[in-house]
């Protein structure tokens, strides 16, 4: 039976739900290969309800919603006010986060959040989509690179007192 994905765009009302599905999207993602320490430092420090309300109210960052059949199972969140080593002269919006709950991973939700930042981007006038993800992140990095995203650096990224290196990926957008 098809299954139906609506994404919506999230605010502060959104709050606790796009907390709750970040820190067990972490958690599932992320812990078995971490320390509980550095885990807990890096959830306490980013998911926090007061740090998401800022990010949420931020003007350049942008929140959605998946749903699939009406439950909440995803968020993304893209920003264009940072900029990648080796992008600094193109404008390009960075994706942040996508983080889809485990048990909702293999229906397409992360694919429909791509497909809608891609048009969004390029509604928006921009020329390349941009990422940061862990090395040892075979699962999301194969699913990057099937959406069309190519590897053009390395990054440093600190989670609690571990220091761990990224791939920054990008998505060239031609009109």
């Amino acid at each position: 039976m098809e299954k139906t994905i609506e994404i919506k765009p999230a605010g502060r009302p959104e709050a606790d739900l796009i907390a709750d599905i970040a820190r067990k999207t972490f958690m599932e993602t992320y812990g078995e290969m971490n320390t509980p320490e550095n885990m807990e430092v890096y959830l306490n420090s980013q998911f926090s309800d007061e740090k998401l309300l800022e990010e949420l109210q931020h003007p350049r960052t942008r929140f959605f919603l998946a749903y699939l059949d009406g439950i909440p199972a995803a968020f993304t969140k893209v920003r264009d006010d940072r900029k990648a080593k080796k992008l600094e002269e193109i404008k390009a919006i960075e994706i942040q986060r996508i983080y889809v709950l485990q048990e909702y991973q293999g229906f397409s939700l992360g694919k429909a959040m791509l497909d809608m930042i891609k048009e969004l981007a390029r509604k928006d006038g921009y020329q390349t989509i941009w990422l940061q993800v862990w090395q040892k992140n075979n699962k999301a990095i194969r699913f990057y690179q099937k959406a069309g995203f190519t590897v053009f650096e390395t990054a440093s990224f600190l989670l609690g007192s571990s220091s761990q290196q990224d791939f920054l990926m990008r998505y060239d957008l031609y009109y």
